[in-house]
């Protein structure tokens, strides 16, 4: 069998867990299902061609309600010359990477980040560094990497940041990335403010799609918010590596983005306070403060636990409760597993009843098990 040119990572313990739910009954945690309540099961009504490739940018309508939709979040002035259309977030991520990052070049990353910005960076052969999500000062860089909800611990941006990191940003001729896939999902923190300028002066770009805030990441539809020089580039990389995005995913996704979310903030504020008060039943971490959005607890093992990967291995075998551990996220974590709050609460509270196999509670809010209230939209 021919080898691999770059060595790709480790992921066995997703693959394994992964593969444990497709064949297990067991109750494991579950974005789609969480937030699929509520939103049509149609995804709306958009014209488009069959007959022709797709604009490599993406189809125009799609563009202009994403332009929309980023203006009404952020008091902006975008159009659809400012919006490239992606397979997802990820491939905006890879494409931004391909575009503008030559090997050796070194990229600051806010930690602990999402495991994939490590394997997309490192094996076009970058560099990664730590960069604190607040302002701070850093090495020359070529490219800076915020995440806001951040992905494991759901930390937002204080207002402030973006705007330092842009300027700094420039000053280095370095380019500010700001994934926000997870910021219609904000619970207990309000959205730093943008600024127009910084986005059309080409030093900036948003990258965000429509997999968490609509439960719906097998459309594969992201996109990335930039100056128009700068998506002008973009799209000329991104015709040359895929043509351009599925017509069909872009049609359900600009149905979708015709939707209101806001019922999904309530449930999502429901299944925090479960997840938070059940946890406070268990000796298995440290406690935890709520985070401000996104899907997850950044939670740090308590006693003698083994490791994360050790732990996360126990807990699904176990109990068939998935974990991530911490050093998919950045190194030195091995004392963190992330724990994802996004299911349904009947399985929220299945999948604490199972934890707590692994420990002696310190106290039990009922005598049989967490009650909760119903999760229907």
């Amino acid at each position: 069998m021919i080898s691999p040119c770059r060595p790709w990572h480790d992921l066995s313990l997703i693959e394994r867990q992964a593969r444990a739910a497709q064949h297990d009954a067991r109750p494991t945690w579950d974005l789609s299902e969480a937030l699929l309540r509520g939103l049509p099961a149609s995804a709306g009504q958009v014209a488009f061609r069959a007959e022709s490739y797709p604009d490599p940018q993406g189809e125009r309508e799609l563009r202009r309600r994403i332009a929309a939709r980023e203006n009404a979040k952020y008091g902006l002035s975008l159009t659809e010359d400012h919006i490239v259309v992606t397979h997802g977030a990820t491939e905006a991520l890879f494409l931004l990477a391909h575009t503008f990052l030559d090997p050796g070049d070194r990229v600051a990353v806010q930690a602990p980040s999402f495991l994939f910005y490590r394997e997309i960076l490192e094996n076009l052969g970058a560099g990664l560094v730590p960069l604190n999500a607040e302002p701070d000062s850093t090495r020359t860089t070529r490219m800076r990497l915020l995440h806001s909800p951040s992905n494991p611990d759901g930390r937002v941006l204080a207002d402030g940041a973006l705007s330092f990191h842009a300027e700094a940003a420039a000053a280095d001729g370095a380019l500010l990335v700001v994934d926000q896939v997870y910021d219609e999902l904000i619970v207990g923190g309000t959205r730093p403010r943008e600024d127009q300028a910084l986005l059309d002066a080409g030093h900036v770009v948003k990258v965000n799609s429509v997999s968490k805030a609509f439960g719906c990441p097998g459309i594969r539809i992201g996109w990335i918010a930039t100056a128009p020089a700068v998506a002008e580039v973009l799209t000329g990389v991104a015709e040359r590596l895929r043509m351009g995005p599925s017509l069909v995913a872009q049609q359900a996704a600009a149905g979708l983005l015709a939707q209101p979310v806001d019922g999904n903030l309530t449930l999502l504020a429901e299944r925090r306070a479960i997840a938070l008060e059940a946890l406070s039943t268990l000796d298995l971490f440290e406690t935890a403060p709520p985070p401000a959005g996104g899907l997850f607890l950044w939670l740090k093992l308590a006693g003698p636990n083994a490791g994360a990967q050790q732990f996360c291995d126990r807990a699904l075998a176990e109990t068939g409760v998935r974990l991530m551990p911490g050093p998919g996220f950045w190194q030195g974590t091995d004392d963190r597993v992330r724990l994802s709050f996004g299911a349904a609460p009947e399985y929220l509270d299945a999948a604490f009843d199972r934890l707590r196999r692994l420990s002696v509670p310190r106290h039990r809010s009922g005598a049989g098990h967490l009650t909760t209230t119903s999760g229907s939209a």
